[in-house]
């Protein structure tokens, strides 16, 4: 009799480690803090990138990143971001510059994504202050940005809108048909949820030419945003009928994106497209 009450012990003890090393394979992970030392400043930064991927709310984006960095003054990534989005040059010169001896003061897998923003940053500001970049810049950068991002993504799958730029990067080196078979090979089941993906897949199937399937997709977006006063809807329609050549819808949909945030860039290259368009049509060429 006195031999059993180790065994039970044992046996005890044996399923309560399966049961833990189960409960904690089906765990939700880790939430990537980019280098934030606060949880607000984590949260508004992972606000900041929602709200300009998936909801096309450039302006409200910009306001979260600027939120973030004021949670956390040390948050070397979420300066970076901040330098990304703006719009005001003299802010961005002064960011870039303070990227550069800071750069070494975050770990490996930030300093990925801080090499592509503080390459971002420097072409941007090159480009408003009339500079020309040496020639291998940009062959340099989409190289750089494919690198460190698919390395940062293969250690971290979960980051989903990292990968939102990978696959945006993709797209721009290889073309659509690559960038769409890597969206829907590399996104997980619920990443596939996101409304970035979303819009982006239906992005990819026009610039394939595929135009109803790019509209169909379009339609579950715009139900699953349900918001009229979300621009990404209309920039994606828009988008799609410019490719299409139906210019008043490409119009309607484009100035109606640019009427609830005149600051999506996107919409404003859509609407410049537009217009040359136009110009060759009626003879302004």
């Amino acid at each position: 009799m006195s031999l059993k009450y180790p065994i039970y012990v044992l046996v005890f003890i044996l399923l309560t480690s399966c049961k833990q090393k189960q409960n904690k394979s089906s765990a939700e992970p880790a939430v990537y803090t980019y280098g934030a030392k606060n949880d607000s400043a984590v949260f508004y930064f992972n606000k900041g990138w929602e709200l300009i991927l998936d909801y096309g709310q450039w302006t409200l984006s910009d306001k979260a990143f600027r939120k973030a960095v004021s949670f956390d003054s040390t948050f070397v990534i979420g300066k970076a971001l901040v330098g990304k989005s703006t719009t005001n040059l003299p802010e961005r010169i002064e960011i870039l510059n303070d990227l550069y001896p800071n750069k070494n003061k975050v770990s490996e897998d930030d300093q990925l994504i801080l090499e592509v923003t503080r390459l971002t940053i420097e072409l941007f500001n090159a480009r408003d202050q009339k500079i020309k970049l040496e020639k291998d810049f940009i062959p340099y950068f989409m190289l750089a940005a494919e690198k460190n991002y698919r390395t940062f993504i293969h250690r971290h799958p979960n980051e989903s809108y990292i990968k939102a730029e990978y696959i945006e990067v993709l797209n721009a080196v290889y073309g659509p048909k690559i960038a769409l078979d890597s969206l829907h090979n590399l996104t997980t089941t619920k990443q596939k949820k996101i409304p970035f993906f979303i819009s982006y897949s239906a992005t990819l199937e026009s610039d394939l030419g595929n135009f109803e399937k790019a509209l169909s997709i379009a339609d579950d977006f715009n139900a699953q945003i349900n918001d009229p006063n979300i621009p990404q809807p209309y920039v994606l329609y828009g988008s799609i009928y410019l490719k299409m050549d139906s210019l008043p819808l490409a119009t309607s949909n484009i100035d109606k994106a640019l009427q609830l945030d005149p600051n999506h860039i996107f919409a404003q290259r859509f609407k410049n497209q537009i217009n040359n368009k136009l110009k060759i049509l009626n003879g302004n060429d």
